[in-house]
């Protein structure tokens, strides 16, 4: 029990109370103060028991639904007023400071007799998986306006924050107006990199010899080989490294939830172009793995699947990564592998085992541009720069090696690694 700041106004009163009845003798005086005090005494007494029990509200949530990460998501309760008078009531809920970042707050309603009230408030999660709010806690005013109750109100709910939900929906939006590709840009065909046949030509030097369209050469009397386009209908799977060069913050988040966030797009705009996804998670063991699938059912097995995977300080293992994806899927794929490196060793252990995953899929690697090593060439320390060029030099070495081995690759800044996913997919398919 508390009491308002009206009450303390209220007892302050009766100083003044007293120095005007000094001019009444003394007994009235003493007669006067202790008689001003009964009363607003009494009136708290009066108010507290007039105001209704914790045991009288009713404190319900009204929404359990996932929660975006990284953006700004309502939850809302109602609470519902017993009695027959009119009562003033702010409300707070036990939010996990440490992982939520509370945006707006409404959550100070007067409630009409027998009738219930919403209160909202907004939460910015910053980190995914699931949470449970324990209590609701009630500040709740007397009808007087002079006593104070606290209640808590034990109503537990497990909240899931998932991968940014709207950033689904804004690409989902302008896959529908056609935004994501630059107007006028087309299919961009990779020759060579499929098994579907595409059309005949002449053969120019670098050419597999084993395309040679023998009969087509004997007829024409020159070499002309066969060239190939990405089956129609391939299935899609997006490989995330959870390793430690996944761990690190880019602008505030980490690469990893950037990469998350890349996967359930692409996984959503395969599945609207008719194509299956599949998804594997890797750090130095296989975390998850969902087979190729489409439709409602899947996108929220992928979700269940995304939103409690975590980064690790372990090495990646490409290895085992890319034999199991070989191992369990059999069908020729797209795979989107999202992944970074830090050192020359870590891109060397992608190369060495990336020609493997090849020869039985088609791989497109997605980088991260790393900004702040790349401000760092323009540092005022001759030293730092020369580091910066170095590392920079490293990155380069791994792109050019992956373009000698025929792997599609691209590195993109931290805003548009989503977009540049999806736009590397289109231009593999006819929109």
């Amino acid at each position: 029990m508390g009491v308002t700041r009206r009450f303390v106004i209220l007892a302050v009163s009766g100083i003044f109370l007293l120095l005007a009845a000094a001019l009444l003798p003394s007994f009235l005086s003493e007669f006067v103060f202790w008689m001003y005090n009964l009363i607003i005494f009494a009136l708290l007494v009066v108010d507290f028991i007039l105001t209704p029990k914790a045991s009288d509200f009713t404190v319900q949530r009204i929404n359990t639904e996932k929660l975006s990460h990284y953006a700004l998501n309502q939850i809302s309760f109602t609470v519902h007023n017993p009695s027959m008078y009119i009562i003033k009531v702010h409300a707070l809920d036990q939010v996990s400071g440490r992982h939520f970042k509370v945006a707006a707050k409404n959550l100070m309603h007067t409630i009409a007799p027998h009738t219930e009230k919403i209160f909202s408030y907004e939460v910015i999660p910053s980190k995914r998986g699931a949470f449970t709010f324990e209590y609701i806690h009630l500040r709740v005013q007397g009808i007087l306006g002079l006593a104070t109750k606290y209640y808590s109100h034990h109503c537990p709910c497990e909240f899931k924050v998932y991968p940014n939900l709207k950033d689904l929906r804004r690409f989902r939006i302008m896959m529908q107006k056609n935004r994501l590709l630059p107007q006028g840009d087309k299919t961009v065909k990779i020759f060579g990199a499929g098994t579907e046949f595409e059309s005949l030509r002449t053969y120019v030097e670098g050419d597999d010899y084993r395309k040679i369209n023998w009969p087509v050469t004997a007829r024409e009397r020159r070499l002309i080989v066969n060239d190939y386009q990405i089956e129609k209908n391939q299935p899609v799977f997006m490989m995330i490294d959870g390793g430690r060069p996944m761990s690190y913050s880019v602008k505030g988040y980490k690469k990893l939830d950037y990469a998350i966030n890349a996967a359930l797009v692409l996984s959503d705009i395969v599945n609207q172009k008719g194509d299956q996804s599949g998804l594997l998670v890797f750090d130095r063991e296989i975390r998850s793995l969902v087979m190729p699938g489409k439709g409602e059912v899947h996108r929220n097995n992928l979700m269940e699947t995304l939103y409690h995977i975590h980064d690790t300080k372990d090495t990646s293992n490409y290895e085992a990564a890319f034999l199991a994806l070989c191992q369990k899927q059999k069908r020729r794929s797209l795979v989107f592998i999202f992944t970074d490196f830090e050192t020359l060793e870590e891109a060397r252990e992608l190369t060495n085992h990336v020609a493997h995953l090849k020869r039985f899929h088609f791989p497109i690697v997605v980088f991260m541009k790393n900004e702040e090593l790349i401000a760092l060439t323009s540092h005022y320390d001759v030293f730092v720069q020369e580091v910066a060029r170095s590392f920079l030099d490293e990155r380069r070495e791994l792109f050019r090696t992956l373009n000698t081995m025929a792997i599609p690759n691209v590195e993109t800044t931290a805003e548009n690694f989503s977009t540049t996913a999806v736009n590397q997919y289109l231009l593999l398919r006819k929109i």
